[in-house]
């Protein structure tokens, strides 16, 4: 696995001589525990790569000697070739996926002359009685395939109430035009949308301009525009300049550099990434353009509305550069405006083949919601534009999730794929928008990315993000000092030990509440999800003043356990590598008696996600049989947690044996959907009702604890209505995660925290 990073040529007489290539890359997802089925002799997993997809099985052949030989078999599903498309399949594909040489290429480019994503800690060993091969110091590799996998988002800035203030923020005038990141290596540039398109070949004259500045390798944060009579950013003037391919009135106002010559910016304070931005393009001229930004000002954002800017783009002058929305960027905007996704449209009155109104959507809990009508803002011939762009799109139902009023003419539904802008007055209370005005299509944004904005109240904002004093060892969130806040946590992200930190300290509030007073363990990785992870309950000395020990007896045997009392405890924690959090069910204060009972569903592999549902609102009703109120989460992993508050004056083995029964009743009337036992052969196609959560020195993930998988997901509290809307239980994501979301589950965990505090007077 050392090699993983590694594409060069290996020297003659080493092992693995020749050269090396890194000719695929993804995610491999195992369909069981890989342990189990490596014994069985047989692996399947799923394998989610630039060139290789699907399900596959490793397969170990029987042999009468004791070597061990495997097949790599691929099955039958919908990314197998077929016979013709999988001939000279290798011939075509020949190139590597990261730099796109050939092996002829990689082999002439000769030893030393190595490609790696990652500069390995220590030297490659492949063999433990061979020499390990050296590679040479690099700040960081600047091939533009490279520097695209570095730079794989750009940061997004959350849409506020009304500007912030104060001396930690710096304002920039909000442009109406595409967001686009510029990667420079050795004279060559890639322009890319922000939904991760090469769009270079729109924007040529400004590619040319950025091949002019003096840097032999950057990445520029920018956006690119047409300017009105006014001097006005006009969103289709830019529409218009790129549909008659009139590039040359496009300009570029940069705003921030990411990468300069080897050397990764994106750590370093915003207001110092400005300066050195400001210096390179000192001497450009048009069509590039330093994107100025002015100090704060009560009335900033009513001067911008009133010289017709679309707002404002506020941003903290220490803020570090993060591939996600953050908290750090705000923007404030003189009117209502965003994009929409077409779902359908009404044909004009008047003309053939053109629209008259298109029927707008938005994505809300993953589930197309109808937005309203737009009919206004396209001149005749643009009418008939967007018509033939639609009609090919055309199906046979409607694609809303809601039934859509009737038209003054027929609707024509299509596939919601093409987005567009709009401007409009306000949101009607039945969640549609109200004098509406089209302003061009959009291609820079996955259609499902799109959904309703909602300002945020900026005191929300300012409260949720405290400010963070920087030192040489890092950042510090409520006093407790982050070290190396920029180390990736989730390999194949940009996310950071700084960004867990930073989410935490957010949902600190919030989590409190479920861990305060209550023994739990952790989930550390110190290095991150790619290095070593451990459970640790016992608390150790250093892990911080204000993390606390318990000693308790249990069958004549004493452990010590870990408990905090705020949320300097639980920031403490996380400073030590914490990932996740894990708590009883009972809290110190009722003397071992639980408050709480918890199933967990874990389905097997293939059993959907919507059958979890079912098997959640079954247990929600049986409990409410017995006057049990529960609440539905969202795991993080595959499965829906259950728990009712209960009144805490029963034992443990009285609880369990209560969880037991329920679990083993479920088991027994619907053999075909539950099972209650652990057993993964009688697991097989169902749903395990883990009731073993409700034991002695057993836990459950805590709400708002992220989870240490891929794509970092969340253990998250919903309503019941909520848990009809997901289609995985890892739907919450730290890179999804906007202010609605929390502002819901804040009042789902009040409602929780009220039932369960009654229930203990």
């Amino acid at each position: 696995m050392d090699y993983n990073d590694f594409e060069g040529v290996i020297p003659d007489k080493q092992y693995g001589a020749g050269p090396v290539m890194i000719w695929d890359e993804g995610v491999w997802t195992p369909d069981d525990d890989p342990d189990t089925m490596e014994k069985k002799g047989r692996i399947t997993f799923t394998i989610d790569g630039s060139r290789m997809r699907g399900q596959w099985h490793l397969v170990r052949m029987r042999t009468p000697d004791k070597r061990e030989n495997w097949l790599l078999i691929k099955s039958k599903d919908d990314f197998a070739l077929t016979k013709a498309k999988n001939e000279g399949f290798l011939k075509r594909e020949n190139t590597s996926v990261v730099t796109g040489r050939t092996m002829a290429d990689i082999l002439n480019a000769g030893v030393g002359n190595t490609t790696t994503r990652k500069q390995p800690s220590k030297p490659v060993s492949v063999h433990q009685n061979r020499k390990p091969l050296k590679t040479s110091a690099q700040k960081s590799s600047t091939s533009l395939p490279s520097l695209m996998k570095q730079y794989p988002h750009p940061e997004l800035a959350t849409l506020v109430d009304k500007q912030p203030n104060g001396e930690v923020w710096v304002h920039e005038i909000k442009y109406d035009g595409y967001r686009l990141m510029a990667f420079v290596d050795k004279g060559s540039v890639i322009l890319r949308t922000r939904g991760g398109k090469d769009w270079t070949h729109k924007f040529t004259p400004l590619a040319k301009a950025i091949t002019k500045l003096n840097a032999e390798s950057a990445v520029f944060d920018l956006e690119a525009c047409v300017l009105n009579g006014r001097g006005q950013s006009d969103f289709g003037a830019l529409q218009a300049a790129l549909s008659d391919n009139d590039p040359e009135s496009i300009q570029g106002y940069v705003f921030d550099l990411l990468h300069l010559n080897g050397e990764d910016l994106t750590k370093k304070a915003l207001i110092d990434r400005k300066a050195q931005l400001v210096a390179i393009l000192e001497k450009a001229n048009a069509p590039l353009h330093f994107s100025e930004h002015l100090e704060s000002s009560p009335d900033l954002l009513a001067k911008a509305c009133e010289i017709g800017a679309e707002g404002l783009v506020s941003k903290k002058k220490d803020s570090l550069y993060y591939g996600r929305r953050t908290n750090d960027w705000v923007k404030s905007k003189c009117g209502l405006e965003q994009e929409f996704v077409i779902g359908g449209f009404m044909p004009a009155k008047d003309q053939a083949k053109a629209i008259g109104a298109l029927l707008l959507g938005y994505y809300k809990n993953e589930q197309f919601t109808y937005a309203g009508k737009v009919g206004t803002g396209f001149s005749h011939k643009l009418a008939k534009e967007i018509y033939q762009r639609l009609m090919p799109l055309q199906i046979m139902n409607s694609p809303f999730q809601e039934k859509v009023g009737r038209g003054l003419r027929e609707y024509i539904f299509v596939k919601p794929a093409i987005l567009c802008e709009i401007s409009f007055m306000e949101w009607t209370p039945d969640g549609h928008i109200r004098h509406a005005s089209f302003k061009g299509l959009r291609e820079d944004k996955n259609p499902i990315a799109v959904v309703e904005e909602i300002p945020t109240a900026i005191d929300q904002v300012t409260k949720d993000m405290r400010p963070r004093s920087k030192s040489k060892a890092g950042v510090s969130y409520r006093g407790v000092t982050i070290t190396h806040p920029e180390r990736i946590v989730y390999p194949d992200t940009t996310i950071t030990k700084g960004d867990v930190a930073e989410y935490y300290d957010r949902v600190a509030p919030l989590m409190l509440p479920f861990v305060r007073s209550r023994l739990i363990s952790l989930l550390r990785c110190t290095e991150g999800l790619g290095g070593e992870c451990f459970f640790q309950r016992n608390p150790l000395k250093g892990m911080g003043d204000e993390v606390y020990a318990k000693s308790l007896s249990h069958k004549g045997k004493k452990h010590d356990y870990i408990y905090v009392q705020n949320e300097v405890g639980l920031l403490q924690l996380v400073q030590m590598g914490t990932m996740e959090f894990h708590a009883w069910q009972s809290a110190l204060s009722h003397q071992g008696k639980p408050d709480q009972v918890i199933f967990d569903l874990d389905p097997d592999a293939g059993v959907p996600f919507e059958a979890v549902k079912l098997a959640a609102l079954d247990i929600r009703d049986r409990l409410q049989q017995l006057s049990l109120v529960s609440f539905p989460r969202l795991s993080g992993g595959k499965g829906v947690h259950v728990i009712a508050p209960i009144k805490p004056e029963h034992g443990w083995e009285e609880i369990k044996e209560f969880a037991r029964g329920f679990a083993e009743t479920l088991a027994r009337e619907i053999p075909a959907a539950y099972v209650a036992t652990m057993s993964k052969k009688r697991r097989t196609g169902k749903i395990f009702v883990d009731f073993f959560r409700n034991d002695f020195a057993s836990t459950a993930i805590v709400p708002f604890s992220l989870r240490a998988r891929d794509g970092a997901p969340i253990a998250w509290p919903i309503t019941w209505t909520e848990l009809k809307k997901y289609k995985t239980a890892s739907a919450i994501q730290l890179n999804n995660l906007d202010a609605q979301v929390i502002q819901r589950a804040q009042k789902v965990s009040a409602q929780f925290m009220s039932i369960s505090q009654t229930l203990q007077l």
